[in-house]
């Protein structure tokens, strides 16, 4: 190398990433589909079965282990809000399509007994059609203070009459 040419220069990751096993121990642990760390573990790190069959009993110490690195306790964290957010999202965009095809079939069924029904479900998704009636009744805290006295009062006579 002469001494006018650099060497090109390359960044490098700064140890913030998973290892691939440690991802496949995330990503098993999200999928949920497996009954515990151990088990996460054993199938990320293709842990060979005891002769009886069941998994060693030093796989639950290191699956332990991983589970407090806050490498992976960060990484799962993220991954089951990312999960929860993505199952909600979900969710809304199946109920908002269920309604504007509703909507659409209210005002384009062929029948009228399907605009009918269209329009039935459009007020049951908004509660139009509820027969609870709900009541709030306003208390003071100063009368539910003297309510709870009184019922104390009655218990300790009670008590002291048995």
């Amino acid at each position: 190398m002469s001494k006018d040419k650099k060497p090109a220069l390359e960044l490098v990751k700064t140890g913030n990433s998973l290892t691939i096993k440690q991802q496949a121990f995330v990503d098993e642990i999200i999928k949920g589909k497996l009954g515990s760390y151990k088990e996460a573990y054993a199938k990320a790190y293709d842990v060979q079965l005891t002769k009886k069959g069941t998994i060693p009993k030093w796989v639950e110490v290191e699956a332990s282990r991983l589970v407090c690195n806050p490498k992976i306790s960060l990484s799962i964290q993220r991954a089951l809000e990312k999960k929860e957010t993505n199952a909600v999202a979900s969710s809304l965009r199946t109920r908002n399509y269920v309604i504007e095809e509703l909507y659409r079939q209210s005002k384009e069924a062929d029948t009228s007994a399907s605009q009918v029904r269209s329009l039935e479900l459009l007020g049951k998704s908004i509660g139009l059609f509820s027969d609870v009636l709900e009541t709030k009744e306003a208390r003071q805290s100063s009368d539910i203070e003297a309510e709870i006295e009184d019922k104390i009062n009655r218990l300790l006579e009670d008590q002291s009459g048995s």
